[in-house]
């Protein structure tokens, strides 16, 4: 067993932090080996950047192309739609009563017929009766 038998008191040492280690800004250039260190990592980057820069170009290339399709697609899009309604316009005036009369008449000289042309075959007498 150990004891302690001194007769000065035992203090912990502590690392002392004063004002002037507190405020110290570490310098990268204060590193033994820093060029050593850093040699490496900017030839690394000096062929990645330039790696990273193309990909970040065709890319934004892909993107402005995909913008302009979307785009264009949305045009042709709303032609179609005002196309859509013209022809939906068409169909319903074709399809009115008058312009059926109307496109009768010109094409198949079918015409309405009115009260006196009008008459009902009697059998019996095998001749027509106009009814008023």
């Amino acid at each position: 067993m150990n004891y302690n038998n001194s007769t000065e008191a035992y203090m912990r040492t502590v690392a002392k932090l004063g004002r002037r280690q507190s405020l110290r800004v570490w310098d990268y250039l204060d590193l033994p080996g820093w060029l050593q260190l850093w040699k490496p990592v900017g030839k690394i980057l000096l062929v990645i950047f330039p790696l990273v820069l193309i990909i970040n170009i065709l890319v934004a290339g892909a993107v402005s192309n995909v913008e302009q399709s979307i785009v264009a697609v949305g045009n042709h899009r709303h032609e179609l739609m005002d196309k859509n309604i013209e022809l939906l316009a068409q169909r319903a005036y074709l399809y009115s009563p008058t312009s059926i009369e109307q496109l009768a008449g010109e094409k198949l000289d079918l015409h309405k017929s009115t009260k006196d042309q009008v008459g009902v075959f009697n059998r019996r007498f095998g001749t027509f009766i106009n009814p008023e």
